[in-house]
């Protein structure tokens, strides 16, 4: 897989522009698509056109449907500058962030510190422990030992999430984990966690909901990328004050062909009317610390063969946001 990031539009040798959908539809009518290069300005470096194709994965009710796009040839790169350019990107986003949270290492690559993070999304100080009571008055340890606290300023929490999400933002935009894995080590305290184990698109929805189960009450936060299916809202005077944003959920077969495996993704958040704002049908990243729920088994009588059930075994994810820069739109 290429470092590159996926294009929705390019231009011929010639300068004629061409969009991801007018080439689809010239593959489909069995067109020859024409020799590319990136469109930005000054940057006209080749890149190459991947039709949509579907592709078979083990235990799936269906295949995997991916989507076309346009992407860099074999050894080519964007220029500096380029809007396509995903290392710059990568160096602005890093540029920007604080240093205890992008760290500088002594090869040249770098190291992001999911911990902080972790905490901040836990309502914990950077040292992992529960924020000092008001007064400023240090917190004691469960032995009875007085600790000290650091806890992170507004600024310095909205630059953990600012980045998180302009890194998960790129990520989604590119093709593989390649680039980021080359530059970017994920660690965790001691523990570095390869970028599988954090960015998770909706063919994954079944290793997320594995990883999260067995975190256990420790979970580290991690990120999906999916598709909005719809939102709920609860009625005036319910019990339960969230409304949720609701993915759409990935099938998997079993050994029973009458037995189907729903992996199931929400986000649940007081405010409706911002949830909302993710449309139905739009790409988005959501990222913190994932709540699995016990495994529910449900028969439903098949509306093909009504002599017949089918028991859908649903797995379900939920994220419940502290912050609102949780949930992005992807590019």
């Amino acid at each position: 897989m290429s470092k590159g990031i996926k294009m929705r539009s390019a231009k011929d040798r010639h300068g004629h522009p061409y969009t991801v959908e007018t080439l689809q539809r010239m593959h489909d009518d069995g067109q020859s698509t024409p020799d590319l290069v990136c469109d930005h300005a000054s940057c006209g470096c080749a890149v190459r056109f991947v039709p949509r194709y579907q592709q078979n994965r083990a235990n799936r009710i269906e295949p995997v449907d991916v989507p076309a796009y346009i992407g860099l040839v074999k050894d080519s790169e964007h220029i500096t500058g380029c809007r396509y350019d995903a290392q710059g990107r990568l160096t602005a986003i890093a540029r920007q962030s604080v240093p205890d949270f992008i760290k500088a290492l002594d090869d040249g690559k770098r190291e992001l510190r999911l911990l902080v993070l972790h905490n901040s999304l836990r309502n914990q100080s950077l040292s992992g422990n529960p924020p000092a009571a008001p007064g400023g008055k240090p917190a004691t340890s469960p032995a009875g030992n007085t600790t000290t606290q650091i806890i992170p300023s507004d600024k310095k929490l909205d630059s953990y999430l600012r980045t998180t999400a302009d890194l998960l933002a790129l990520r989604a935009a590119c093709e593989s984990d390649a680039l980021l894995a080359a530059e970017l080590t994920l660690r965790l305290g001691t523990k570095r966690i390869p970028w599988k184990d954090f960015f998770f698109e909706h063919e994954r929805f079944d290793e997320a909901w594995e990883l999260v189960r067995s975190g256990g009450v420790n979970p580290y936060p991690i990120a999906l990328a999916g598709r909005v299916k719809n939102h709920y809202q609860p009625a005036a005077g319910a019990k339960f004050k969230s409304s949720f944003l609701n993915g759409h959920s990935l099938y998997r077969k079993t050994d029973d062909p009458n037995r189907l495996e729903v992996f199931e993704i929400s986000v649940a958040h007081p405010d409706g009317q911002w949830l909302s704002g993710f449309p139905s049908g739009s790409e988005i990243v959501m990222f913190g610390l994932w709540k699995a729920a016990e495994v529910v088994e449900k028969p439903v009588q098949d509306k093909k063969n009504p002599a017949h059930t089918i028991t859908y075994v649903t797995y379900k994810l939920t994220l419940s946001p502290r912050f609102k820069r949780q949930l992005i739109a992807a590019d």
